[in-house]
């Protein structure tokens, strides 16, 4: 097994709630640059769409690592189904 599910489960957990701050702090940010005329949320809004990509590229390798491990089980297991 490459990862048990209890391991996976949580790294899936610890991005959903990265993702959701990430989401919660553009759109405060969008907000609060509307509010005040600020010129200045631009360059952290780029950083943080940066980060959103990462998190996106986490959740592949993510996936990619539930697929591996599932084709692992199954090859030890041929009656496992996913």
């Amino acid at each position: 097994m490459i990862a048990d599910r209890e391991t996976f489960a949580d790294l899936t957990v610890h991005l959903k709630r990265a993702s959701d701050a990430l989401l919660n702090t553009v759109r405060y940010m969008t907000l609060l640059g509307h509010a005040e005329g600020d010129e200045r949320c631009p360059a952290p809004l780029d950083q943080l769409v940066t980060m959103a990509v990462e998190l996106a590229t986490m959740e592949r390798i993510l996936r990619a690592l539930m697929d591996a491990n599932d084709e692992e089980i199954a090859r030890r297991l041929p009656s496992y189904r996913s």
